[in-house]
């Protein structure tokens, strides 16, 4: 092999190398810094939409308890999405080792 070559091979393992740390900084950063703020705010809004001991809303007014369900739907579809893109970074990382 020749030293091009070899400089050549060094260079993509490299840039895979810094391909793979990023991906894994991201997924790392949007786990900590979202998923785990999204499940705390769909934790609460759950207790928010529950009912009380009494059987009765523990949010008073329908506007207000129709707007508390809409921004919980909204949260669980964030999830979603995020777990999308979870799959698509590991997916991504994954790809790096087969070209």
């Amino acid at each position: 092999m020749n030293k091009n070559t070899t400089k050549l091979i060094n260079s993509k393992w490299e840039a895979i190398g810094n391909a793979q740390s990023i991906m894994n900084k991201t997924r790392n950063d949007l786990f900590d810094d979202v998923a785990l703020a999204l499940s705390r705010i769909e934790g609460k809004l759950s207790f928010l939409n529950s009912e009380s001991l009494d059987g009765g809303s523990r949010i008073e007014g329908g506007h207000s308890q129709q707007v508390a369900k809409d921004v919980q739907e909204e949260v669980s579809q964030t999830r979603k999405a995020l777990d999308k893109i979870f799959v698509e970074l590991t997916d991504g990382k994954n790809s790096l080792f087969n070209s």
